[in-house]
């Protein structure tokens, strides 16, 4: 029987009786999609419970470097600076604060000069997060803190995170992220950032440490042993910094905890324009990470290094947003060209689902997320669109306040 290619695109070809093809891709396209949902389905199943701080009262109180990058935004500093200093129940003694001013206006640079901080101001003028933050460890001695906490510029942190993060390290933990959580529920699309941030909270951070594996990194908010951080940051690369240090700290056997009642608030995008636009800048590292992913995973499975490779996997996943519309996509197309083949593409899509309701915040996030879902068709459609407007160069017209948020 002769073959034409062009005939692929009719769809009488897909439905013919004599041609298995659309059952094999069928079968094919349902385990890539099955992987990756039956992990988040687990992993959604781990995050159920209350959280339990694990770490008793520590018999001494160590030193902090406290360090704050800013990209422009020299007044958001500012305030988070003025709230960290003004709401903190640690012995002020034993911490200091570090700014990494990366074009800042010379008025607030001026105001950060009459504040308690030490100013470093890169030697690029364009430069990233990893690289700020190298030159602020740059100007410091390995054994002149106990601990790096590193925040964002709009970060507001609670009262009692120096001694949540203090009782850690003093039981042992080298490197902890703070849960971050969305302080701007203004807008619709605001609210459904919150709670995919929190999903992924429950799940690739609450999760995670229950089942033994290493805590996410997510950008800010995170708290690492000085000398060891001290040692790693010179090394890191790239523009990613969670990603970057995720592999030095994996590489090294280091484990990651995660305090979820050390609450960091932060800013989202609240905007269909703002999100996109940090969606671009997310998949430029995304991109890479995947590809690193696919290169390693293998090895680190065949050598037993579990939390590296959970990790390797980790990066592989498609975005939420992404694995929904895939899922759709594909339940409607199989269902208008062979009914009997949809049902498990239902289960499938009815799984997601479930998962994700159990991954789901509670509280404000989610009372706010009940009035606010009428919006993800669109952020569905922003979350596809950034990745067709990225493979088509659009990314690299990014704003460059995208790069310090990660």
């Amino acid at each position: 029987m002769n073959f034409d290619i062009f005939s692929i695109f009719s769809p009488d070809w897909w439905t013919d009786a004599n041609n298995n093809a659309l059952q094999i891709t069928d079968a094919v396209l349902f385990l890539i999609m099955a992987i990756p949902v039956a992990y988040l389905f687990v992993c959604a199943l781990f995050s159920l419970g209350k959280y339990k701080n694990p770490y008793p009262e520590a018999a001494e109180k160590n030193r902090f470097l406290v360090i704050f990058t800013v990209l422009r935004n020299g007044k958001e500093v500012i305030n988070s600076i003025n709230y960290f200093l003004d709401t903190q129940l640690y012995p002020s003694e034993k911490y200091d604060i570090a700014v990494a001013a990366t074009q800042i206006p010379e008025e607030d640079l001026i105001t950060l000069l009459q504040m308690p901080v030490n100013i470093v101001v890169p030697d690029k003028e364009q430069c990233t997060k990893v690289y700020a933050i190298q030159q602020v460890m740059e100007r410091y001695s390995p054994n002149e803190y106990d601990m790096a906490i590193i925040f964002n510029s709009d970060n507001r942190i609670v009262p009692t995170a120096l001694s949540l993060f203090n009782n850690a390290y003093y039981s042992g933990c080298d490197a902890i992220q703070a849960h971050r959580m969305t302080e701007n529920l203004t807008t619709s699309i605001a609210v459904l950032n919150a709670t995919s941030e929190e999903i992924n909270n429950n799940i690739f951070r609450k999760a995670h440490t229950r089942m033994g594996f290493s805590a996410a990194l997510i950008g800010s908010a995170m708290a690492f042993d000085f000398e060891m951080f001290h040692n790693i940051a010179p090394s890191l690369k790239g523009a990613d910094l969670s990603k970057a240090m995720e592999t030095a700290l994996l590489k090294q056997n280091i484990y990651t905890e995660y305090l979820e009642e050390v609450v960091c608030y932060s800013k989202k995008e609240e905007s269909t324009n703002g999100y996109e636009a940090q969606r671009i800048s997310w998949l430029r590292s995304q991109y890479s990470s995947t590809i690193l992913a696919l290169k390693r995973l293998p090895l680190a499975l065949l050598q037993g290094e579990w939390d590296y490779a959970n990790k390797l996997f980790q990066w592989l996943l498609p975005s939420r947003f992404l694995l929904i519309a895939c899922i759709l996509l594909l339940t409607v197309v199989i269902t208008l060209l062979d009914w009997t083949l949809c049902f498990k593409w239902y289960v499938l899509l009815a799984c997601i689902g479930i998962a994700f309701i159990i991954a789901l915040p509670e509280g404000e996030v989610n009372k706010r997320f009940k009035h606010a879902i009428w919006a993800l068709p669109i952020l569905i459609f922003a979350s596809i669109f950034s990745h067709i407007k990225r493979i088509f160069g659009g990314g690299r017209k990014q704003k460059q306040s995208n790069k310090e948020k990660e």
